[in-house]
């Protein structure tokens, strides 16, 4: 069994997964309640499926990029959920997952760029055309996406993007269960109980050093 969390965007939620399938999933969509609300949201799905967290195999967490206080929460979470159990931990990039969780709902011949909300007017920006776990993730302003990618047809956001006006937007949220997807289809058994090992990527000081934009 399965536990996967998503905080890095306006979701904060979580879904179980048992032989390869999401069973059952719970969340919000509002802003700036996962501190306030992971913990019972939690404790209501593994009520509703009646498991302990003994019975966890793995935990996932979405990594990000995504917001940075979101992303810390739901860190600081799930490591204290599976410390004491010594149940193995896993991050997901939310982008990866965000694209394949979706990429079934949009028209891939309008060349869509997947847009994940940062703060005020940034935004963390891919495109995904054959090999996902190599794609380049951009951040940068909203004014960016019509001159980085002028050849998109589409943007797919996980939230209103109301700056603009030219290109088709489809929103759709960033949900728990394409974390526990993602990790399954792609990582499967990669979870490690050396918890250390995912801080300087994942943990307390994520920043999304490399998907920053290269200055000519």
């Amino acid at each position: 069994m399965i536990l996967a969390l998503e905080t890095s965007s306006l979701v904060c939620g979580a879904s179980l997964h048992d032989n390869d399938e999401c069973i059952a999933e719970v969340y919000l969509k509002e802003p700036r309640v996962h501190a306030e609300k992971l913990v019972g949201l939690v404790g209501q799905l593994f009520e509703e499926q009646k498991i302990r967290v003994q019975k966890l195999t793995a935990v996932i967490v979405s990594a990000g990029p995504g917001s940075f206080t979101g992303l810390r929460i739901g860190m600081s979470f799930a490591k204290g959920l599976v410390y004491p159990h010594q149940i193995p931990l896993a991050g997901v990039n939310t982008m990866q997952a965000f694209i394949i969780g979706t990429v079934a709902e949009v028209d891939r011949a309008k060349d869509p760029l997947w847009v994940i909300r940062s703060h005020k007017d940034y935004v963390y920006m891919a495109q995904f055309k054959t090999d996902i776990e190599n794609i380049q993730i951009r951040y940068g302003q909203i004014h960016h996406i019509e001159e980085w990618y002028p050849e998109s047809g589409l943007i797919v956001c996980n939230d209103t993007l109301e700056e603009i006006s030219n290109i088709p937007v489809l929103e759709l949220s960033i949900l728990p269960s394409m974390i526990g997807n993602y990790y399954i289809r792609y990582m499967n058994n990669t979870a490690v109980t050396d918890y250390d090992s995912l801080v300087l990527e994942y943990g307390m000081d994520y920043k999304p050093k490399e998907w920053k934009p290269e200055t000519s």
